[in-house]
């Protein structure tokens, strides 16, 4: 299961998933599915905060450091269509529950199609 908290830690949705179908069989026989599945959202988090990190630094390297706060959706789009193959709204999903839970803080702004953190 070393290969499960990996991907979870690096925020590598594709492995998880392929790592999940791999034990399968005796997460459920133990019980754990379930909770270890929660940790898809753990995954999620990381991503955000990866592509977090790489928009915030491109940003400053522009000299827009003040804007590294307001990033565009279009980008958290493309990096969960790459990792989970997840639409336009389902990465909306994602990332309203991600805040709701406290997961990530900030918000989503639909008129600007911007996340805000």
């Amino acid at each position: 299961f070393l290969a499960v908290s990996a991907a979870v830690a690096k925020g590598n949705v594709q492995r998880f998933n392929r790592e999940l179908e791999v034990h399968r069989v005796p997460l459920i026989q133990s019980g754990t599915f379930l909770v270890v599945e929660k940790l898809k959202l753990l995954a999620y988090q990381n991503v955000c905060r990866r592509v977090h990190g790489v928009v915030a630094a491109k940003l400053a390297a522009l000299g827009k450091a003040e804007q590294r706060h307001k990033q565009d959706l279009a980008l958290y789009e493309r990096a969960f269509a790459w990792q989970d193959e997840c639409d336009a709204d389902e990465v909306i999903c994602i990332l309203a529950n991600l805040i709701y839970i406290g997961a990530i803080r900030g918000y989503l702004s639909d008129e600007h199609h911007k996340i805000v953190f």
